[in-house]
């Protein structure tokens, strides 16, 4: 689906150019951030501002139309982390560039997005002050 390009740009400012699963700023990103459907479109979500996130490529790919997973420590569905709606703070700390989780919303983003995979981690590194 198009997003018109004046939503793209209201988007990425709103995020500051940084991804809104992952805290990756696009300028140490090896491909463009790109808005992501955080209810996909399939499952009815809508093309405006409210259910639209700037995910970085690897984000936005792990994720793709999936709006949750079984929590590893539970095997409870549980819905993904949502940046219209968490406080990201609230479900995730850094233990350096690592990602920890601390809720099940965040594991389960953890875990399907691949936050802690050594290739994004590296990526990662190389963003932290």
């Amino acid at each position: 689906m198009s997003i018109p390009a004046r939503l793209r740009r209201l988007v990425r400012r709103r995020a500051g150019a940084r991804c809104e699963y992952c805290l990756l700023p696009e300028e140490f990103a090896f491909q463009k951030h790109e808005p992501d459907h955080v209810i996909a479109s399939q499952h009815d979500g809508k093309t405006d501002a409210s259910n639209l996130a700037l995910a970085c490529f690897l984000c936005n790919r792990h994720k793709g139309p999936n709006v949750g997973s079984f929590d590893p420590a539970t095997g409870n569905l549980t819905p993904f982390f949502n940046p219209r709606k968490d406080v990201w703070s609230d479900h995730f700390d850094w233990d350096g560039p690592i990602i920890q989780p601390l809720t099940p919303e965040g594991r389960v983003t953890v875990k399907i997005f691949r936050f802690n995979d050594p290739d994004r981690v590296e990526e990662r590194r190389t963003a932290l002050p």
